[in-house]
């Protein structure tokens, strides 16, 4: 059914890295090879990192820069397919193998997600509001980031047919990932069940750097507003995004917050989303 590259970044991640390389050497599924990026760790991640003599693990040293050191790792990913996890995550033992059946009997879908099982300072089920094929994802992540990064599996080849990486959007580099798929076209698909097991803690970055992510969040909310705006098939376009650009005057003079600028945005464009008055198909960026 193809190759699977999973793609392992990590950084001062001694305690747990262990315990995810481990998984993945546990999944069902063998036709894969793991790329394990060190993010310019200063504990032993890397050291436990390299005592893994397993013929499919590959590990590459970067400086730290988490994503530029994502990069670097997808640029080492050749299978036909990438599979992420967080060093202090788990897969399931079938993780690997759900998904790429998934992949491979669905070629319309560009990216493969599931729900996750949270441990920790956290216990109970994420994600588990979505489920199933996504219909115009990108119309529906103007709600937010509603995917679970380290559940991922991508499809090669959409990536490198439209040139996706990930961007510099810090905290937030994987909701401007997905934006990038689904801008163009790529369609996603949820697995109703947990597929990892993902550990949560105080010291995580969305909590640690929660502002700075809520910053990130609110730019690429922005992008996906700003090309919706130009794919609206109506003849009041031109007025609509006036009625934006003169929220984002009332935003910068701070008699707006730029969460309700958003939450205003989308319940304009969710009508004309209803009505199917939004163009389809790509500007060239």
């Amino acid at each position: 059914m193809g190759t699977i590259s999973v793609l392992l970044c990590a950084y001062n991640s001694e305690t747990f890295i262990s315990d995810a390389i481990d998984s993945v050497l546990a999944q069902t599924y063998r036709d894969f090879h793991l790329i394990l990026v060190d993010d310019g760790s200063t504990d032993r991640t890397l050291e436990i990192m390299r005592s893994y003599k397993d013929e499919r693990i590959h590990v590459v040293e970067a400086e730290h820069d988490y994503i530029r050191s994502l990069n670097i790792g997808l640029r080492h990913c050749h299978g036909d397919y990438i599979a992420r996890l967080d060093a202090d995550d788990m897969m399931e033992p079938t993780r690997l193998e759900e998904q790429v059946f998934m992949m491979y009997h669905h070629l319309d879908i560009a990216a493969c997600f599931s729900w996750a099982k949270a441990f920790g300072s956290q216990s109970g089920l994420l994600g588990s509001h979505v489920k199933g094929l996504i219909p115009d994802p990108f119309f529906w992540l103007l709600t937010g980031n509603f995917l679970i990064h380290p559940t991922a599996m991508i499809r090669k080849s959409f990536l490198r047919k439209h040139n996706i990486r990930y961007k510099e959007y810090p905290y937030a580099e994987d909701y401007k990932l997905w934006a990038d798929i689904a801008r163009f076209g790529g369609q996603f698909y949820v697995i109703e069940k947990p597929l990892i097991r993902r550990r949560l803690c105080d010291s995580q970055v969305s909590i640690v750097y929660a502002h700075e992510q809520w910053q990130t969040r609110l730019r690429i909310q922005q992008d996906i507003v700003e090309e919706l705006l130009q794919r609206i098939i109506h003849p009041n376009r031109k007025n609509i995004i006036k009625y934006y650009h003169q929220m984002l005057v009332l935003n910068s003079v701070q008699l707006i917050q730029g969460d309700n600028v958003i939450l205003l945005m989308y319940q304009l464009l969710k009508q004309i989303h209803d009505k199917g008055l939004f163009a389809t198909g790509v500007r060239d960026s």
